[in-house]
């Protein structure tokens, strides 16, 4: 069966592939700006540890899963 890769997109949730300034990777974002080659993607937490914006990180696509689009809904597997 063929894999077939989606378009990541703003407000999909996706998951960290590695770890980024301080998160571990399979952390889970929303994005929230594309960029060319990269997304910012905000991660949310019930009680953050710093500055809000130590939740905002820019990450190359490549190092990014997509887990939910806001198209199609979940991705094949990652059903939470």
């Amino acid at each position: 069966m063929a894999t077939i890769k989606h378009a990541i997109e703003e407000h999909d949730v996706v998951a960290l592939r590695v770890p980024i300034c301080g998160w571990p990777a399979g952390t889970s974002g929303t994005v929230v700006s594309l960029y060319d080659g990269a997304a910012l993607v905000e991660v949310a937490e019930d009680d953050p540890p710093g500055s809000a914006l130590d939740n905002l990180l820019t990450v190359p696509f490549e190092e990014l899963e997509l887990r939910w689009s806001h198209r199609t809904g979940w991705v094949d597997g990652m059903e939470a």
